[in-house]
């Protein structure tokens, strides 16, 4: 199975280009998405921890599409800093989407700079250690972990690899298929290298990125292979300035799972390629 989402869904300039402007009363941004796509990667967790009744309310927003599930980024401050930082409060949380059936992945997320070194694969099996028998996802940037010693390290882990597209440096992870798990895991964070580099830049401007058809063609490729070994694999487009995540997610689905629903009117204002 390929699940096709985007990172996140509450974005203030998706106002216009993917939510009505002039929203209905009541209207529910999660629920809209969840009409149109079976997955989302909450990235709100990665910035502080979730609890029960956060999951509780997301769960509620998404009961009128019962294959949903959702893909959950790990706190932070387990994966970016030195904190003494404890997974309990974050397993409580999602201990009530996988209860309910709704549990896809959650995703690690390491920085570029995380290195396949002695103390860091110490540090990755701590954390593996206190995420034994959830479906773990991680994301690391440096080229160093895709040697196959490091990838085999993954796997006995029982760590599923994120494949990525990002901004090539001489480090960095190109796009591939690779494989370590039975999780299969895509994020698309766009290729708007002037940006990408500059301090000064914004994460809008970062994430200000359209892919083109022979980009997406190529990444389709890429996750049929990996789809291929998978039992799941979750393909989350990151490049969400104005909506462009969810303009490449409906591209992206159509390719891979033959998905015939039409994109909201105003996406399609926006980007008209959308309408072929």
């Amino acid at each position: 199975m390929i699940r096709v989402g985007t990172a996140g869904f509450s974005y203030k300039d998706w106002e216009g280009p993917v939510y009505p402007e002039a929203k209905p009363r009541g209207f529910d941004p999660l629920a809209f998405m969840a009409g149109f796509f079976p997955c989302i990667e909450m990235n709100v967790t990665f910035y502080r921890p979730p609890t029960p009744e956060n999951v509780a309310k997301w769960l509620r927003s998404v009961e009128a599409s019962p294959d949903f599930r959702f893909a959950f980024k790990l706190y932070r401050g387990l994966t970016h800093a030195r904190e003494d930082e404890t997974l309990a409060p974050f397993l409580d949380a999602m201990a009530v989407c996988r209860d309910a059936d709704r549990l896809g992945a959650i995703l690690m997320q390491f920085p570029f700079f995380f290195e396949n070194s002695q103390d860091n694969r110490r540090r990755l099996s701590r954390l593996a250690s206190g995420l034994s028998g959830w479906p773990t996802v991680i994301e690391v940037r440096h080229n160093s972990w895709i040697t196959d010693p490091a990838l085999d390290f993954l796997r006995r882990l029982d760590l599923s690899i994120c494949n990525i597209d990002i901004c090539s440096t001489p480090t960095a992870i190109p796009p591939g298929s690779f494989a370590t798990g039975p999780i299969g895991y895509v994020r698309l964070h766009g290729r708007n290298r002037e940006a990408w580099f500059d301090k000064k830049a914004t994460a809008a401007q970062k994430y200000d990125y359209l892919y083109g058809p022979a980009e997406l063609s190529e990444w389709t490729a890429h996750v049929r292979r990996i789809a291929a070994d998978a039992e799941t694999t979750f393909v989350i487009t990151n490049n969400h300035f104005a909506g462009k995540a969810v303009a490449n997610a409906f591209q992206l689905a159509r390719e891979l799972c033959g998905t015939s629903a039409e994109p909201p009117e105003q996406l399609v204002r926006r980007y008209p390629d959308l309408a072929s």
